[in-house]
């Protein structure tokens, strides 16, 4: 079993034995390109996909609390409602219900196109 890992938009695989640099002149990479091709894409799972958490989401967002304390301050001044509605929208816009964590995500399309490479160059053998 394989896994892709992406960090800042770097890939890099995961195997049994270590970690497997992008590199067709690697004999680690190769055999990666050569398992693959015998068994299927099956055998590597996609990289990890963080989700942030509302709460995560929502401080983003908010404005700082000297902004929130001056709109308070000029909506009990004017009569007006702008702080409440401000936090009102942002928290519909990140119910509760999002509550973050980490999912499996797709095998990239490199890898089958890789694979793909791999087995045109080596059918000829």
């Amino acid at each position: 079993m394989y896994k892709i890992f992406k960090i800042n938009n770097t890939y890099t695989i995961e195997s049994p034995y270590g970690s497997i640099p992008l590199d067709n002149n690697n004999s680690d990479y190769q055999r990666f390109l050569q398992d693959v091709a015998e068994q299927g894409i099956q055998i590597v799972e996609g990289p990890n996909e963080y989700h942030k958490s509302y709460a995560d989401l929502r401080s983003e967002e908010y404005p700082t609390k000297e902004e929130q304390l001056d709109m308070q301050y000029w909506d009990q001044i004017n009569g007006t409602t702008i702080w409440q509605d401000t936090i009102t929208i942002i928290k519909e816009k990140y119910p509760k219900t999002i509550t973050g964590g980490i999912t499996i995500g797709p095998v990239p399309d490199w890898v089958g196109e890789e694979v793909q490479k791999w087995i045109s160059n080596n059918s000829n053998k």
